[in-house]
This record gives C-alpha cells, sequence and structure tokens, in this order.
C-alpha cells in the first residue's frame, strides 16, 4: 500500500477533487509537465499528500505563450459574458465546497485558519 495521503481510506476525499498519485503540475489548455515529479507535503502533518510532475522549460515558454494568446481572447469577451463565465467557476466551487471545507477544516485544526465557505 502507497504511503502517501491521497490512497489513504481516510483521506479519499482528496480523490474527490481529483488528486492522483502522480498528477500533471502544468496547465496550458491541457494538463501535463515533463518536468522532474515532486512530492508534496501536508502542512499539518507533513506527511507527503501526493506526487507533482513538474513543467520543463518548454512546458513553460508554451505556457507562457498559450496564456498571452488566451489573454487577448479573454479582454475580447464582452464584460458580462465574462462575468458569466466567472458565476460558472463560483457554482463549480460551490458543488464542491463540503469536500473543500473539510480540506480547511483539517488544516485549521493545525494551523488555525479558515472556515468553510470563505
Amino acid at each position: 500500500m502507497s504511503t502517501l495521503l491521497v490512497s489513504q481510506p481516510r483521506y479519499a476525499w482528496l480523490r474527490e477533487l481529483g488528486l492522483q498519485e502522480e498528477n500533471p503540475g502544468v496547465y496550458n489548455g491541457r494538463w501535463g509537465g515533463g518536468g522532474q515529479v515532486v512530492t508534496t507535503y501536508c502542512p499539518a502533518n507533513n506527511e507527503p499528500i501526493a506526487s507533482v510532475r513538474q513543467a520543463s522549460l518548454e512546458d513553460y515558454e508554451e505556457t507562457v505563450k498559450k496564456a498571452r494568446e488566451a489573454w487577448k481572447v479573454w479582454a475580447d469577451i464582452p464584460a458580462p459574458k465574462r462575468g458569466e463565465i466567472v458565476r460558472q467557476i463560483g457554482d463549480a466551487l460551490r458543488q464542491k465546497i463540503k469536500v473543500l471545507g473539510s480540506l480547511v477544516r483539517r488544516f485549521k485544526k493545525q494551523l488555525n485558519f479558515g472556515e468553510e465557505g470563505e
């Protein structure tokens, strides 16, 4: 059995957030990453959560290029339409409010910050 928290039944909610044992760490229209793999650690207990594949230099350059292109498209979208998109992002976050709240509560016990819905 893996020692990563994401693989332990007690932390099944991490899987609900889409985490796997190894996760791509770059998004530029699609998830990827060609760099080294690093382990992330829980700040509350210093246990390994999961691994993340970082960006290579080529990934970074491509991501910056695509971000600049996306900004041009975003800037041309009328403000009401951009507002609707942001509202939809909020709706998607609210669908995960319980599991995100669980994450905040777990860290609050150790680090004393935040509440569900903040």
